[in-house]
């Protein structure tokens, strides 16, 4: 029996060039939004410049999730905005990860720059026991932030009830949307680019006869 009723499939992997002017990033934001369905969320990091970036995409008549990534434990939620500790977003991603949950086609052009960067991402303890994640000295995280974000907003952790009524609605037998999407954004510019991750999140069969690996090997291409 399978007990974990989510997949998600990476789609879409992209770093602009450095000093890419923000109004054409929102443009190449815009032009991505627009092939995929229309309820699909936009998640962007608000983060140091992304404040005044968030205001121009709002501007620019996009609907936007602004997350402001800090340090320690707590997410706090006011409307679009939300504060979310960056071990957070990580671990996230990284559960979906080893729990086998998370499919990318490997012929994507920029796959080999997000494995790279999550081989660099590692776990720290701050002086005063905080756990956080960063990259090795060096090297970029923009991908795996920019799809750490699509990926957190997906599992619908800071919706309050929202794993409750997911679990009553399929036990109801109702799937609800078979396919909801996401684009997580991490803003850079002039010093590290930015990356945009498009991302859906699936039901898996609840059907018994169906093991994890027949499952996996179908969704693999």
């Amino acid at each position: 029996m399978i007990s974990n009723p989510s997949l998600y499939r990476i789609h879409h992997l992209e770093r602009l060039p450095l000093k890419t002017p923000f109004p054409a990033q929102i443009a190449r934001v815009q032009f991505i939004k627009s092939r995929l369905p229309r309820d699909a969320a936009l998640v962007i990091d608000d983060t140091g410049v992304g404040k005044g970036v968030g205001d121009m995409f709002e501007e620019a008549g996009l609907s936007v999730v602004r997350v402001s990534i800090v340090h320690g434990l707590d997410t706090h939620i006011n409307g679009s905005r939300v504060t979310v500790p960056k071990a957070t977003l990580v671990s996230t991603l990284v559960a979906r990860m080893h729990g086998g949950e998370l499919f990318v086609h490997e012929s994507l052009k920029d796959w080999p720059v997000l494995r790279r960067e999550l081989l660099n991402f590692r776990p720290e303890i701050t002086r005063s026991g905080v756990e956080t994640w960063n990259a090795r000295s060096g090297e970029h995280d923009d991908l795996v932030l920019a799809l750490a974000l699509a990926v957190w907003h997906l599992t619908g952790a800071h919706i309050p009830f929202r794993g409750l009524l997911d679990y009553y609605r399929r036990e109801a037998g109702n799937p609800g949307n078979a396919e909801q999407w996401a684009i997580g954004v991490d803003l850079g510019q002039s010093v590290d680019p930015t990356a945009i991750a498009v991302l859906s999140k699936f039901e898996r069969p609840s059907y018994s006869d169906v093991s994890d690996e027949s499952f996996r090997q179908q969704n693999a291409a």
